[in-house]
């Protein structure tokens, strides 16, 4: 999919100064046409986790069709499901304790799949701040796995996972995807979900697995609202 200058202005609703700021000093990626700048949404969207920026209702709805369920982050975690006091005194031991809980096709290569993990935080970690990692394969089409699902585990100690805010990491959603598209749904989607303060707050606290669950489809749902809102707004 791609966008104008004046598209990317509008879903990220912000002025045209901040768009040729992010060009000039964060790199965002562009292509020129016909002396016309056009942004790839898949890069663009991958740039955007990358520098930390602001994700809005609108710059999901582009990545969504329209007959999707709204629900993508809620049925992903239930399906990858939440633990407790995961135990590990180290990142390398900590993954190795996530892996044994991955729902994976029973043959998966588990030790493969955990050199992986590794690879990828020796690239650059997975740590997002506040004490939040998203570990993740760099390619997830080699994963054979019928449906997303994004794995929640609480840490019984923190971790250092090198993250770029020098905070211990606790609370860790591992992500299993069958596509590179599929991939950056789910985690766009759960970056957006996790500018939500109450949802940090149940987070932070280790609330109980029904809150969370509870908490992440009124997010989503009103998420959904909100785009629904802003298309029928526009749609005239």
């Amino acid at each position: 999919m791609q966008l104008t200058f004046r598209d990317v202005i509008e879903v990220f609703h912000v002025p045209e100064k901040t768009i040729r700021d992010w060009i000039e000093k964060k790199k965002m990626p562009y292509t020129v046409a016909n002396e016309q700048l056009h942004f790839n949404y898949i890069s663009l969207l991958d740039w955007a986790l990358e520098n930390k920026i602001k994700l809005t209702p609108a710059v999901l709805a582009l990545g969504e069709r329209q007959k999707q369920q709204a629900g993508i982050i809620y049925e992903a975690v239930k399906a990858g499901g939440i633990y407790y006091d995961i135990p590990g005194d180290s990142r390398e031991k900590a993954l190795k304790a996530i892996v044994e809980l991955l729902p994976l096709p029973q043959r998966t290569n588990k030790n493969l799949l955990f050199e992986m993990f590794i690879a990828r935080e020796k690239l650059t970690s997975t740590a997002v701040g506040d004490g939040i990692a998203m570990p993740h394969v760099r390619n997830p089409v080699v994963l054979s796995v019928d449906r997303p699902s994004k794995t929640l585990c609480f840490f019984k100690e923190p971790v250092d996972f090198k993250a770029l805010d020098h905070k211990l990491v606790h609370i860790v959603f591992t992500l299993l995807t069958s596509s590179v598209k599929e991939h950056m749904a789910v985690i766009s989607r759960l970056a957006f979900c996790l500018q939500n303060p109450r949802l940090q707050e149940c987070l932070q606290s280790k609330a109980h697995a029904e809150q969370i669950f509870a908490e992440l489809r009124v997010l989503e749902s009103m998420a959904s609202l909100s785009v629904n809102g802003n298309e029928k707004s526009t749609a005239r």
